[in-house]
């Protein structure tokens, strides 16, 4: 090609920059060959040195047909293809789109099987970028097709393949938010590229590489983490480590990559190898940021700080997950300034990390000004896409309770709680068991606010509709995952329950206290907690204590029986 590429000029003079006078042709072939890719395994050219030689050999393709030279149209519409390419890396979709379009509908063009397929490919690829997955998703099969019916050419081997076809076909279905099948076509391409010769294997060795780290991904959001961990290793051992090295994009596909194996391998035990994994992926990303793009290596070191803080506090690292919480905010804050609508709910998530970090080291007040400024964050957010991020406003307003309940400001708690459970019972009008069980959450939460607030008749009606609703969903489901809110509820419940009855007793209402202690009585047979059990004794006694003769004589009236001696018997 470097000798190609000196006659340029050559070319250029003889046949005027257009192509104008004979031999433009030459010049067009020319064109085309520096413009295409080469060699898997030679550094490829500057991308904008590329598009420049592929518009150039567009334009002598026009004037070709315009001047009715022979076999013009062929020309253009494969100069047109590769210009099409280029402009999809150069993320210029909507030029791409037309120019692949335009390859497609040039007359007598006479275009191969592959280079129709290669079109659709491109096609593919702008259609998915332009936020139109459904009309993407149809050009990637037909691109697959094209290619499985191909007749191969030598002079298309630069033109794509059926393993890449494969590989945006499974991209678009992720896109589309179809990940079962993204995950099915991902297996389907990865098996194709195994069993193509060694030599055809070193051509794909990016896009191998390519399909097996969104592969990873994609059986992490199915929930396959064991596969998962399979195919991310199997990425590793595949992959030389030169390929890092000559191609800049295989860099962020490895970092990418890590970040999705630490979260799997830290979801099958292995905490130790998760954490090592993520300061992997953190240290590639660092690298990232001073060598390659520094926009998007921040922005992946951000996604592997998130991760390695996780495993660090599984681990009880404390102090150095503080660390990496008070870094991701730094980095946070600097993506949010150059994209607020993209960057601005990763800092919100950060925040949200430091002011758990924060409130564990008893910080408290320091706790609630990253929690609070966590919310708004998640508010403007919210004004963007309520559909994304309503569950994470919900989610963190409760936490901001907790952390307001703790400082003292029952008021504050009380309004964040509240807020957060009218979010989430919206929310599970549609959302199903799960949305049901965070009600459920955001109830105790309540409970345990208005219990500080001293609204104890208040607190107890949010403990028993969320004690209401955990059984529900514990007799439609496996009760497990419900056990440890169920006892939380009840717990909450027999305290506030104690406390409204001694509120009731301070006033002289020993009608209201006595309801409030059958209550209290009916719980007990619900439960076997001993602290539910205690709490009930204890209520009890105190109720005798402070009026002995008048919560008698409500009890015989509103029971027809003598003031129980005790609630229940030990052992």
């Amino acid at each position: 090609m470097g000798a190609v590429r000196m006659l340029l000029p050559l070319l250029r003079a003889a046949t005027g920059r257009d192509g104008r006078r004979p031999g433009g042709r030459l010049l067009a072939v020319a064109l085309l060959r520096c413009a295409s890719p080469r060699w898997t395994l030679v550094r490829p050219k500057p991308l904008e040195r590329r598009l420049v030689w592929s518009e150039e050999a567009v334009s002598v393709g026009r004037a070709a047909v315009v001047r009715a030279r022979p076999g013009a149209p062929g020309l253009l519409a494969r100069s047109l293809g590769l210009h099409a390419q280029l402009l999809v890396q150069t993320d210029r979709y909507e030029e791409a789109l037309a120019a692949a379009e335009g390859s497609l509908s040039v007359p007598e063009s006479h275009a191969s099987s592959r280079q129709i397929a290669f079109c659709h490919l491109m096609r593919t690829f702008a259609l998915a970028w332009l936020d139109r997955p459904d009309e993407a998703v149809v050009a990637a099969r037909r691109s697959v097709a094209g290619y499985r019916s191909a007749v191969p050419r030598r002079a298309d081997r630069y033109l794509g393949s059926t393993a890449a076809a494969l590989r945006a076909q499974a991209w678009v279905l992720g896109r589309a938010g179809r990940t079962a099948e993204s995950v099915t076509v991902y297996f389907e391409c990865a098996e194709l590229m195994r069993a193509l010769p060694l030599w055809q294997q070193a051509r794909l060795v990016v896009l191998e590489f390519r399909v097996l780290a969104e592969l990873t991904g994609g059986l992490r959001v199915l929930g396959r983490f064991g596969e998962a961990v399979e195919v991310g290793d199997s990425a590793g051992e595949r992959i030389a480590p030169f390929v890092a090295r000559l191609y800049p994009e295989a860099r962020l596909l490895g970092a990418g990559l890590l970040i999705d194996l630490a979260w799997c391998i830290g979801v099958t035990g292995d905490l130790p190898r998760a954490r090592a994994t993520a300061e992997e992926a953190v240290a590639r990303c660092r690298a990232l940021r001073g060598n390659d793009d520094p926009v998007v290596g921040e922005s992946l070191l951000a996604l592997a700080l998130d991760c390695l803080a996780h495993h660090l506090d599984r681990l009880d690292a404390h102090a150095e997950e503080r660390a990496v919480c008070e870094e991701l905010v730094v980095i946070g804050e600097r993506l949010a300034v150059t994209a607020p609508d993209v960057h601005e709910p990763g800092l919100a998530a950060a925040l949200d990390s430091l002011a758990h970090c924060r409130a564990r080291d008893g910080e408290g007040h320091a706790a609630v000004a990253a929690g609070e400024r966590c919310v708004e964050l998640y508010r403007r957010a919210v004004r963007r896409d309520p559909s994304l991020y309503e569950t994470e406003l919900a989610r963190t307003l409760a936490n901001l309770s907790v952390r307001l309940r703790v400082t003292g400001d029952f008021g504050g708690a009380v309004a964040a709680a509240g807020e957060a459970l009218s979010i989430t019972r919206r929310l599970a009008e549609s959302g199903g068991e799960a949305q049901r069980s965070a009600v459920a959450g955001r109830l105790s939460v309540l409970g345990r606010a208005r219990y500080g607030a001293e609204d104890d008749e208040g607190s107890a009606a949010c403990f028993e509709e969320a004690e209401t609703l955990l059984r529900e969903l514990m007799a439609a489901d496996d009760p497990g995952p419900y056990e440890d809110g169920l006892a939380a509820a009840q717990s909450g419940l027999a305290k506030a329950l104690g406390a409204a009855a001694d509120g009731h007793l301070d006033a002289g209402r020993a009608d209201a206290a006595v309801t409030v202690l059958r209550r209290m009585m009916e719980l007990t047979g619900r439960t076997t907690l001993t602290d539910v059990h205690a709490e009930c004794v204890s209520a009890f006694a105190r109720a005798r204590d402070r009026d002995p003769e008048g919560v008698r004589q409500s009890w015989r009236r509103a029971t027809g029986e003598p003031w129980p001696t005790f609630v229940y018997r030990a052992g």
